[in-house]
């Protein structure tokens, strides 16, 4: 289970501070594939990263499967992340220099899982994504939604146990967002992971359980 309770977090800009999350307390299950919605400068991004440790909240408290990750200090978080969390990011997030499969295979090659388990599990998750014969391709090589399928690929390649992504359909079609997010589903419960994800796309709350409404950094409501 994740658990947020009272979490804030605030920006310093030439505006003074800002309050990008403020006092917000939820509960997600494990398994579930939730969904932040909101409009753009809601405060989605920020909240996710803070539930994966990619920014430290100002105050409250985050665990994340009992784990505190707001007290965890930078090589124990980094640790934890490695293990226990996938990413996928707006824009895919490939690295340019590294092929689709050493793209999906780097989760697993930092986890220690190498040889023939590695290959194995980077043809399976190929085949998973319909992308069978991209192996040796470079993201240059790819379209959009090919890019995100990817990312999906490497995001649960190490069967992480929570899967945070960050509006991975706004660059896409509706009809190859769709796929990204049935794709991101099926793989999450092939693998039993709980899914968080932060997008304004109302074509998500047909699959969504529970929903999160974000207005101003602040949850509006939540929606089982």
């Amino acid at each position: 289970m994740i658990q947020l309770s009272h979490v804030t977090k605030t920006f310093r800009s030439g505006r003074g501070q800002v309050k990008a999350v403020t006092d917000v307390s939820l509960s997600v299950d494990t398994g579930r594939f939730a969904a932040i919605m909101g409009k753009s400068g809601a405060g989605k991004s920020t909240l996710l990263n803070c539930m994966g440790g990619l920014e430290m909240p100002d105050g409250g408290e985050i665990l994340c499967f009992g784990t505190p990750i707001h007290r965890l200090r930078a090589g124990k978080l980094s640790l934890f992340q490695r293990r226990h969390l996938g990413f996928i990011f707006q824009r895919g997030n490939l690295l340019s220099y590294l092929t689709v499969a050493e793209n999906i295979g780097m989760p697993l090659t930092l986890n220690g899982i190498a040889g023939k388990v590695r290959d194995d599990r980077i043809e399976a998750l190929l085949a998973d994504i319909g992308l069978p014969s991209a192996a040796t391709a470079l993201p240059h090589e790819l379209s959009g939604g090919e890019t995100q399928r990817v990312s999906v690929a490497r995001a649960i390649a190490h069967h992480p146990k929570l899967l945070l992504a960050d509006e991975p359909t706004a660059n896409l079609d509706t009809a190859t967002g769709q796929r990204i997010v049935q794709l991101m589903r099926d793989l999450g419960q092939d693998h039993g992971c709980t899914i968080i994800m932060a997008t304004h796309d109302r074509e998500i709350t047909d699959i969504a359980d529970p929903i999160i409404g974000l207005k101003d950094g602040q949850v509006v409501r939540e929606e089982k």
